[in-house]
């Protein structure tokens, strides 16, 4: 039922090799698409996990940075349902049966397809449990805002760093749909706030439906080599810009 993308560069030693065996053999994921911004991690995929069916590895001839390197293996994907999962994080079998459960109950009798399924927690450190159940579009931004500051618990973290997290289901109309050719430039710059501007997109130009999903959960891993954090203080025009369109939608 879905297709599993994983953007990478140079994470195969110290994440891949652990998570790669339990996505080949979940049962949910019928393709797993890899972009590689060296080819090292696939050289080394190709080693130990040989003439894999799912496997659908591809190296790119530049890198491309964070944002364009996820768009692209979405773009390769062939299923309509699509996990977007950093190399460095995990989503286990239960992810995405919970997954499949809320689209089938939620989001298959509606028939929209201009949705994003979001993790209501990334396991330990991001707790996003308060915003369980809520569907964030265009028209109700800023009333769900007013819920989140009623509803925060000293162990809750707040909706900007959900919607720069990623690692989550997305539907393949959205890809398809999304123009970024005239967003170029400062996409390329974006690398700390690569997930953000990505949704603010989707928001301001397909009108984009996210949903936070309850007891939908991964493992989130911080660590000091994240591009986050080697990234966080370059281009802050580029972040301010992107959270100033934020904000700004209603």
């Amino acid at each position: 039922m879905f297709t599993l993308c994983i953007p990478t560069m140079n994470r195969f030693d110290k994440f891949l090799v652990r998570y790669l065996p339990d996505y080949l053999e979940n049962e949910y994921i019928d393709e797993i698409v890899i972009t590689d911004e060296t080819g090292h991690d696939i050289e080394k995929i190709k080693q130990y996990f040989p003439n894999n069916e799912k496997l659908v590895l591809v190296k790119n001839d530049q890198v491309l940075g964070p944002f364009l390197n996820k768009h692209k293996a979405c773009l390769i994907a062939k299923n309509e349902w699509i996990a977007l999962i950093d190399s460095d994080n995990f989503a286990d079998k239960n992810y995405f049966m919970l997954a499949k459960n809320y689209i089938n109950d939620h989001i298959r009798p509606s028939g929209k397809n201009n949705v994003i399924l979001s993790p209501s927690k990334g396991a330990p450190v991001f707790d996003f449990s308060h915003l369980s159940g809520t569907v964030f579009m265009k028209g109700n931004f800023e009333e769900n805002r007013q819920k989140e500051q009623l509803l925060m618990k000293p162990n809750n973290v707040s909706s900007e760093t959900l919607f720069n997290l990623g690692n989550y289901i997305i539907n393949k109309w959205l890809i398809n749909n999304l123009d970024i050719d005239s967003e170029i430039i400062n996409i390329q710059k974006s690398s700390a706030c690569d997930v953000m501007y990505f949704n603010v997109l989707l928001f301001e130009k397909l009108d984009l439906q996210f949903h936070v999903v309850p007891n939908l959960e991964y493992d989130h891993v911080v660590h000091n080599e994240s591009i986050f954090i080697l990234t966080r203080y370059n281009h802050q025009d580029i972040m301010n810009n992107v959270k100033e369109r934020f904000y700004s939608i209603k």
